[in-house]
Formats: structure tokens, sequence, C-alpha cells
């Protein structure tokens, strides 16, 4: 009888492993799965000793500028020398750091509002830095919008690039080549009782780290969340994702403070300042105590905002409480969601990016926290530096030939 349950046991694990494996390659075979060439690697540079990849997005564009460790040609200097030698260029343009490639290949990255695009151009061409034999990549919507205006300003085109294609190139052409790209969180306990732990310090994974091996989940965390599956360096698949993300907690921070013009930076520094537990309702003001029979701590949220249902709402309660609360909201529901979709595609890592994330470490933890709960320490979140770039870098990436040589831009 012991022998013959154990039979059943192990035919409806594989019965169900089976099904697994079949109802995701069904998915596949009725979802259509982007594939591209991706050389990780920078492309050769044209004789201007220069590459350029642009990412114009909505509101905030990035500029990635590539300079050849050989430069030889006056344009290539001076164009260096410019950016090298400021800070701001115009009324939005702002350096945004560098970084050298183990080769001496140059890096260096900058943003400006996207309505001044054309005041941009008009400002290189007073320079007279930008030139023939310039390679332009370009991605976002205003790879588009705003090409006839460069052609006209420079009589230049720029190879344009898919927005997602140039994300998922740009992104793992940093974390294979440039150190200290990739990091998690280390944990530490902050409750022996409980178990529980709290993410502390950063550590940052090395290149060729399993952790950021294949396959990838991809968590792109904006207004909203998009979620991409990556089995390998060339191909990638949307799968889901959720309308909760960056422009939910800010919506909803201008909403709470009543201030329109609450800018985003303010509404994070009124989340560190504020306690969540004055707002959401948990598991220890419900039971009095852990929930030790389904293995619930006390200090689990049974219900976010929950505390503002009940009558008794403490006088004491801020403003600041009550943003902290929402972000920890939006940024839990983003990490379980990750987490139930690395349920289904059993990836190596989750990495999660974005302009929600950049410089947002309060987010960057509570994420952290999800995943490592859910998981019970089998997962680490992952996350990355120099957010916001990877699109432009792809864009570059993609600045060539399909011999690999770089795209030398005729004059029209």
């Amino acid at each position: 009888h012991h022998r013959d349950q154990k039979k059943r046991e192990s035919r409806s694990s594989l019965l169900h492993s089976v099904g697994r494996v079949t109802r995701r390659w069904r998915w596949f075979r009725s979802k259509k799965c982007v594939v591209f060439d991706e050389k990780n690697k920078i492309p050769s540079f044209p004789k201007s000793g220069v590459l350029i990849g642009v990412d114009i997005g909505g509101t905030l564009s990035k500029v990635v500028v590539c300079i050849s460790p050989q430069v030889t040609e006056e344009m290539a200097s001076n164009l260096r020398k410019y950016i090298e030698k400021n800070n701001r260029y115009g009324k939005t343009g702002r350096r945004d750091g560098a970084f050298v490639l183990s080769d001496g290949t140059r890096i260096l990255c900058l943003k400006y509002n996207s309505e001044r695009t054309e005041d941009g151009m008009k400002l290189l061409k007073s320079k007279n830095i930008i030139g023939p034999g310039v390679c332009i990549g370009c991605t976002g919507g205003g790879a588009i919008k705003f090409y006839k205006s460069f052609m006209e300003s420079f009589g230049l085109g720029w190879t344009k690039v898919d927005e997602m294609q140039s994300l998922v190139t740009g992104l793992g052409f940093l974390i294979k080549n440039v150190p200290q790209s990739i990091f998690k969180f280390k944990f530490k306990t902050t409750d022996v009782v409980t178990g529980r732990k709290e993410p502390r310090e950063r550590e940052y994974l090395r290149a060729g780290d399993r952790q950021g091996n294949y396959p990838r989940l991809v968590v792109n965390c904006g207004s909203g969340v998009s979620i991409l599956f990556l089995e390998g360096p060339t191909k990638y698949t949307r799968v889901g994702g959720t309308s909760t993300g960056g422009a939910t907690f800010y919506g909803l921070a201008r909403l709470i403070t009543g201030d329109r013009k609450l800018s985003f930076d303010n509404a994070l520094k009124l989340a560190r300042k504020g306690d969540s537990t004055k707002v959401d309702l948990l598991v220890g003001d419900i039971y009095g105590g852990h929930y030790t029979k389904l293995g619930l701590t006390k200090d689990v949220i049974a219900a976010y905002f929950g505390k503002l249902a009940r009558g008794n709402v403490k006088s004491d309660l801020k403003i600041e409480d009550k943003i902290a609360a929402l972000l920890k909201l939006i940024t839990y529901n983003i990490g379980s969601t990750a987490w139930l979709y690395a349920r289904i595609y059993e990836p190596t890592s989750i990495i999660f990016i974005g302009n929600f994330l950049r410089g947002n470490e309060i987010a960057q933890k509570r994420i952290s926290f999800m995943v490592q709960t859910l998981s019970k320490g089998n997962m680490s979140a992952l996350f990355m530096h120099r957010e916001g770039y990877y699109g432009a870098l792809g864009a570059l990436l993609h600045c060539m030939d399909k011999d690999g040589s770089a795209k030398e831009l005729k004059t029209t």
C-alpha cells in the first residue's frame, strides 16, 4: 500500500511538471517572441570616433555619447571637451555621470526634457560639434517625431531602433561589461522572536555571477509596470505587468497631501519620515499577536490603510504616515506581482529597473523585502545602476551594419 501511494504521488508530480511545461510551450507558441542579433561589445567606431545613442521619451530624453579611446578626429575631441567641461547644457540639459570600459572607451550620460529637443539641436549646431561621420541610434517615440527636424538641422539621419529591443540590449551590455552595474541587498535579522529580516547595505554582483544569468525576469517600473521574460540575450517576451506603478504613487501622494505641485522627491521624503503601522491594519491588530497556525507574525499587513476604516483613528496621524503606507502598498504590490510571474516562468533572477526606482532606495528595499519574504530567502531582487540609460545605450549598440561595422551617416 505504501509503495502504491509513493507511485501515485510520483506520477502526479510528473504529470504536474509535464503539464506546466506544455502550458508554457503552448503559451510561447501563441505569443510573438521578439528575436534580434545582439553584439555585447561596442561596435567598431566610424572615422569620427563618435557613437551616439538617444532615447527620446514622452517627458525625459537620455543621451549616451561613446568616444573612441583612440581620439584622432577634431570633432570627437571637441565633443568630449564640451561635455566634460560643463555640467549643464541649455535650460534643461544635464550631465548625469560617465564610465570607462576596459579598453578605454568613454561613455558619457546626459539627459534633458524632451520638449526641448529642437532647442538642443540648435545648441549643438551652434557649437559645431556634430557632423558627417557620426553614428547615431535613436529609440523612443521621438525617434520618429524629431527625425525630420534633425535631418533639416544637420543634413544627417539616425538609425531608428525598437524601444524594447534597445532596453534589453543595453541592460545585457551593462551586466556583462560594466563592473558594479547590478546589486542586491544584504538582509539582517531585526527580530529574533519572529525571525524578521530587513534589507540593509548593498552587495554588488560580479560579472558572470549566476544570479544575473538567463533566463531573467525584468520588471520595468515606470508610470506603470511591464514585465519581460528574457530566455537569452537575443530573445524576450512581454509576459504581463500591473497598472500600479510610479505614477500611481505620485498621483495619490498629491491627492493625499492636497498639494498639486508636490515634487516626486518631496513625496519620497514624506514617506521616509512616516510610520505606516499607524495606517495599515496588521495581523496583531486583529488577533492581538501572532497567528501561529497560519504562520503569520503580528507585523504582517492584513489590510493596507485598514485602520482608516475603523472609527477610532488616532489623532496623532500625520500625512507622512499616509504617504509611507502608500509607498508600501505600491512597492509590495510590485514585489508580489513579480514573484507570482517568477513562480510561472522560473527565472534565475528577477531584475527591477525603471525611473520609479532611480535614486529611490526606500522603494528598492521594500520590493527586496517582499521578494525575500515570499521566496523564503531562495531568490533575491536585483537592481541596476545608471537607471534610465539602457534604451539609449541599446540604440547605440544597434547603430551598426549586419557585419558589425558602424554606420557612417552621410549628408543628404
